[in-house]
């Protein structure tokens, strides 16, 4: 019993890694096309 409580602490670790990581990837990748949009929207006069 004693291994399989040992075995589920990394496993659970490793999915909020992966949790933690495809979100932060997420909002850099929403970043980037925020930002593009804005380029382009710069570039097509539409400023504020």
């Amino acid at each position: 019993m004693d291994a399989h409580l040992s075995a589920v602490a990394p496993t659970w670790l490793r999915r909020v890694g992966w949790l933690v990581l495809i979100w932060t990837a997420s909002v850099l990748a929403l970043g980037v096309v925020a930002g593009l949009f804005r380029v382009v929207m710069n570039l097509a006069g539409l400023t504020v």
